[in-house]
């Protein structure tokens, strides 16, 4: 009776409420309501997953893999992890693009009460396909003094080593980059700085370099290209350091005589006569003037005994044909360039020398490490009231140049890797007279990092970064030992590599290349090979059946691409290549569109609904003409009948 009773107040609860939900936490993974008494209840706990799709079997297909999954649970986050490379939060639908192999996916879901994981094996069995190239800008343009560092992805669904092409290179290289194994690869296409001699062509202050990029599989390829366009600008002058200057009225040193030496990329030097001078005096009255080739020639008188801060300036000619869009690209427009320079020039009855009053350590011995950093100040005084420059030397080395302060400072540091007695000076000067003082350095040694070679200045890590122009023609090996091109050493190299290919004496060459170090590092640690053995041939070109390079230039693969025409490849428009359709099918990534029935087509079912307008319209106009065509003869036989009736009443009367 009571189990009863209290069977009966549940059921009138139930009625009352509706549907309670009661939040039960445990270890049981279910995620699901479940029914009991007429209520809901849901019971938490860490969330389940099922992988759906990829499944465990093996795909022979080159479209990507779509991840499908189902989760339950009230999960947070979901990520996974595949072939135990980084973990990837799913935010967006995952395609997988993998190689011939076997994979494993991990998949990994967790909420507030704990984590749970599934993982799949799949295989990827694809045949042979093409490389291909990702999105390659068709156009670019560089300034003058910049350098270009651009990124591009190149794509082989079979993972397999790549060679990468440039045609033509300098000033334009591509890193060149071998990979197994990675699908997408990214390549950077740079240059150096580019200086003035890259810009110029037929007249023009801008030259466009046409660039071919290839890539092979050494079975497929494909090809993109890009126009790059490098600007000219022009330079400002640059002038040389004119420095404190002092004169006498009197005596040997009365005449002040000083030409601004000066240098422009574009206009030449103070003595080309395509740049102009001026001078100002800066709150004085004008003393002299200066030459169109930068001479200031002057001599003064007692009356004009003072400091005067000059400044001079020099304009040059700018570039005569600048590109059309040099200023939205480069900042300026290849007009006239202005650089000034000030000076203070002392006339005095009787010069005297200048004076550092205090000096900064104080002490002029200093013991010291290697990557400390030495703070050193002076002060200066004229009594000619001129501000002496300072001239900063490190073991007679120039460092620093100060000008137009009563106290200059100069800071150094040694660097890791150096040590032993060091010297630094600091010299002031008013033009004629000098003073100057010198400290001695006993620099500790301090060990470089296993990264960083040792060196003067800090002993910074330099990063090579070789580039190789192209090939050059094969020579035959023999000829080339005779007449001395080649070593004994480098000779037996390249036979022996010759022998592995079964190249005889005949057809057995060598072929060389020019590398420089980009960054200049001075070190060869990552130099390339500047020779290689290669099959020898009388007059190469693009028809003898062989790979090889001429016209300054490699083929890509045999008798196509470099200086050939393209090879066959996934972008070229053309069904060739085993290709099932255009581009598409075969060797080719893409899958060719399904074939639909005729009238399934949109643009044939288009064209018949046009044909069939046409045949209306034109039946429509042709009924029309019938029409009038009929009527007209009604009207012409309607016409006849009444005058022949008018006829044959005339006829009757005129019998009468």
């Amino acid at each position: 009776m009571r189990w009863g009773f209290v069977f009966l107040v549940v059921i009138l609860l139930s009625a009352i409420v509706g549907a309670i939900t009661i939040n039960v936490t445990g270890e049981a993974i279910t995620g699901k309501p479940l029914q009991y008494f007429g209520m809901n209840l849901t019971v938490l706990g860490i969330p389940t997953l099922s992988i759906i799709s990829p499944e465990n079997r093996t795909y022979s297909t080159n479209i990507s893999i779509l991840l499908n999954y189902t989760v339950s649970g009230g999960e947070e986050t979901i990520w996974y992890n595949l072939d135990q490379g980084t973990n990837t939060t799913i935010t967006s639908p995952v395609y997988f693009n993998t190689s011939t192999g076997s994979h494993t996916l991990y998949l990994y879901a967790n909420n507030t009460y704990g984590e749970t994981s599934a993982n799949v094996t799949f295989f990827v069995n694809i045949s042979a396909t093409a490389p291909f190239f990702g999105t390659i800008n068709s156009s670019m343009f560089l300034c003058e003094n910049n350098t270009l560092s651009y990124f591009f992805d190149v794509t082989d669904l079979d993972g397999q080593i790549l060679q990468l092409s440039l045609t033509p290179t300098d000033p334009f290289y591509l890193d060149t980059i071998y990979t197994f194994g990675a699908i997408t690869t990214t390549i950077e296409l740079f240059s150096g700085t580019i200086n003035e001699d890259d810009c110029t062509s037929g007249g023009n202050d801008w030259k466009t370099y046409n660039e071919k990029i290839e890539v092979t599989d050494w079975y497929y390829s494909d090809t993109a290209y890009t126009n790059i366009t490098v600007l000219r600008l022009n330079d400002a002058p640059v002038m040389a350091n004119i420095g404190v200057q002092t004169v006498w009225t009197t005596g040997d040193n009365s005449t002040f005589y000083k030409q601004v030496i000066t240098t422009d990329e574009e206009s030449g030097n103070q003595n080309s006569g395509n740049l102009s001078f001026n001078i100002s005096f800066l709150g004085s009255s004008h003393l002299f003037n200066i030459t169109n080739n930068g001479i200031m020639n002057f001599t003064p008188t007692p009356s004009q005994v003072g400091v005067y801060n000059i400044r001079v300036c020099v304009n040059d000619t700018g570039i005569d044909n600048p590109h059309e869009n040099i200023s939205a690209l480069c900042g300026q427009n290849g007009g006239s360039m202005t650089t000034c320079q000030n000076f203070s020039l002392t006339v005095t009855n009787e010069n005297r020398a200048p004076t550092i009053t205090s000096h900064y350590p104080n002490n002029l011995n200093l013991n010291v490490s290697g990557t400390d950093t030495l703070f050193f100040n002076i002060s200066k005084y004229d009594p000619d009231r001129t501000i002496p420059d300072a001239y900063w030397y490190v073991d007679g080395v120039f460092q620093e140049y100060d000008s137009g302060s009563s106290i200059d400072s100069f800071v150094y540091s040694f660097g890791c890797g150096v040590s032993g007695i060091k010297k630094a000076k600091a010299e002031i000067t008013d033009g004629l007279l000098n003073d100057s003082i010198e400290w001695n350095i006993s620099v500790a040694l301090v060990a470089c990092p296993p990264t960083a070679p040792g060196g003067g200045g800090g002993g910074t890590y330099c990063k090579e970064k070789w580039v190789c122009g192209a090939w050059r023609v094969c020579q035959n090996t023999e000829r080339s030992l005779d007449v001395g091109l080649l070593s004994g050493e480098d000779y037996r190299i390249i036979k022996e590599q010759c022998l592995k290919d079964y190249w005889n004496e005949q057809f057995c060459g060598i072929q060389t290349r020019t590398c420089f170090d980009m960054s200049s590092c001075g070190t060869t640690r990552s130099k390339p090979s500047m020779f290689q053995s290669c099959y020898y041939t009388e007059n190469p070109t693009c028809y003898d059946g062989i790979k090889n390079c001429h016209d300054e230039a490699c083929e890509l693969l045999v008798d196509c691409g470099g200086p050939c025409s393209d090879c066959p490849s996934c972008s070229d428009k053309i069904r060739n290549q085993g290709e099932e359709g255009i581009d598409c099918g075969g060797p080719c990534p893409w899958i060719c569109p399904e074939k639909k029935p005729l009238l399934e087509r949109v643009e044939i079912l288009f064209s018949l609904i046009i044909l069939l307008l046409i045949l209306v319209i034109i039946t429509i106009i042709s009924i029309i003409r019938i029409i009038r065509h009929k009527k007209r003869r009604y009207i012409l036989a309607k016409k006849r009948r009444k005058e022949n009736n008018k006829n044959k009443a005339s006829g009757e009367t005129n019998l009468k």
